[in-house]
């Protein structure tokens, strides 16, 4: 395997060709200024170009919104393109131990890849986040990918990679978590472990404990240790939880972990964890599925102060819903988080990330997952204040049954049928196909990024 993304060096300053872009906007000189951005991002890898739209959407959000529909119609897909950079990243390929594995950040430089990853800040965290960022604070930033929750790493210590050992429900490190950090000399900082998890596993779910029956579900082949969660819609059986997207204040703490019973962690500050701030920041997966949907009846609970962010074990994740992140790069986390000496109180920004029909339909920035309702015949209760949104699929790509129920669904504003219909088309044989041709055409496109970005270099 060699990477595929490009490797050139490039001399773009994002955060300042980005601030270029936001001052002419503020100016009043709209056209001048899409212009400007169109200029900054030619030639430049994919990366740059998202952070440069990113930071530019987020800091004059109130001038595009002015904007809208006062453009020129060859610059109307630029307004919509910022309007969708606000919305869950695309998770950069980053690996930082092989050196022949896809990675898009080699080549650029440290302030460069500080601003690929502050740019989501801006556009995903609050307001605590993105003061925290610019008075020397570090910050830190979760990109999360949805895996369920019986996935397993590929353990060297059971023979084969079948399905079953894949199934065991002990974790995945698939998930990025990015420290942040500009000092007060302007210096930008940045670490990322990019074996991380920000979901809890199977082996602590209570639908995974060994009884008659399980071999027909989907933790049939979990290694189950104990029951972990919260009886979240007052059945008898616990649900596991996770921290839904959104902005946490942390603070220091301790976790066992690493053969230390006082190993360092972070975990919600007592007024995150407590009401009112606490609200809606849980998910529970109570339909026990494996996965977190808008068909969990009542899952959306409120935060508490278990929540934390601690070291894993090298083949487990070791999670009931925390955040955990491989043992071998836990020392270079702490080091990062802790590059403030005077700094007590850390802000989290964890985001879903762009990864298919799967991601956070149901979920608008910004607002809060509505609860779906058992009705009186069984079915779910649809509201017209649901929304669905995320990156839609291409209707005409979908067979004709599901894209009309989940275009229907949009259009009505029924989140969780939408859910539904964005599910089963993923988890089948033509959803996996899609997925197959779109990795294929971005790989395309990422090599012709690549022989455009050399041509830019070779002029310049």
């Amino acid at each position: 395997m060699t990477n595929p993304h490009p490797i050139n060096e490039t001399d773009i300053d994002i955060r300042a060709a980005a601030d270029r872009v936001i001052e002419h906007l503020q100016q009043g000189r709209g056209a001048e200024a899409l212009r400007m951005l169109e200029q900054e991002r030619a030639g430049e890898r994919l990366v740059v170009q998202e952070a440069l739209d990113r930071y530019v959407a987020g800091g004059a959000s109130v001038e595009l919104d002015r904007m809208g529909g006062q453009q020129a119609p060859e610059m109307a897909y630029v307004l919509e393109r910022l309007q969708q950079s606000t919305r869950p990243p695309r998770m950069p390929e980053y690996n930082g131990r092989d050196a022949t594995a896809p990675n898009e950040l080699v080549g650029l430089t440290q302030d460069q890849r500080f601003d690929v990853y502050a740019s989501m800040v801006e556009v995903r965290g609050n307001r605590d986040a993105f003061d925290a960022l610019r008075n020397g604070d570090s910050v830190i930033l979760g990109l999360r990918k949805e895996t369920s929750t019986v996935a397993a790493m590929d353990d060297p210590r059971i023979p084969g990679a079948h399905e079953r050992e894949l199934r065991r429900g002990t974790g995945v490190y698939d998930d990025h978590i990015v420290v942040l950090r500009k000092d007060m000399d302007g210096n930008r900082h940045w670490f990322i472990a990019d074996r991380a998890n920000t979901e809890p596993t199977a082996q602590y779910d209570a639908h995974a404990r060994p009884a008659p029956g399980r071999e027909d579900t989907v933790y049939a082949n979990v290694q189950w240790r104990r029951p972990q969660g919260e009886r979240a819609n007052n059945d008898a059986i616990p649900d596991l939880g996770r921290m839904a997207e959104g902005s946490f204040e942390m603070l220091r703490s301790t976790h066992p972990a690493r053969g230390n019973a006082n190993d360092f962690s972070l975990r919600p500050t007592p007024e995150q964890s407590s009401a009112p701030r606490n609200a809606d920041l849980v998910q529970r997966d109570t339909n026990g599925d494996g996965w977190f949907t808008q068909d969990d009846i009542d899952g959306i609970r409120r935060l508490n102060n278990s929540f934390k962010i601690h070291a894993g074990s090298p083949h487990n994740t070791d999670s009931a819903g925390c955040q955990t992140i491989h043992p071998g790069e836990y020392p270079e986390f702490i080091s990062a988080v802790l590059g403030n000496p005077q700094q007590t109180r850390w802000q989290y920004v964890l985001t879903s990330t762009d990864g298919g029909l799967l991601h956070a339909v149901g979920r608008e920035d910004g607002q809060r997952i509505e609860q779906p309702q058992p009705a009186a015949d069984g079915l779910q209760e649809t509201r017209a204040d649901d929304h669905a949104v995320g990156h839609r699929a291409d209707a005409g790509a979908l067979p004709h049954s599901v894209a009309d129920r989940y275009l229907a669904a949009v259009m009505s504003g029924d989140s969780a049928a939408a859910d539904r219909a964005a599910t089963e088309f993923a988890r089948s044989a033509e959803g996996r196909e899609m997925e197959a041709q779109g990795e294929r055409w971005l790989a395309q496109h990422q090599a012709s990024e690549h022989a455009t970005s050399q041509d830019r270099q070779m002029v310049r």
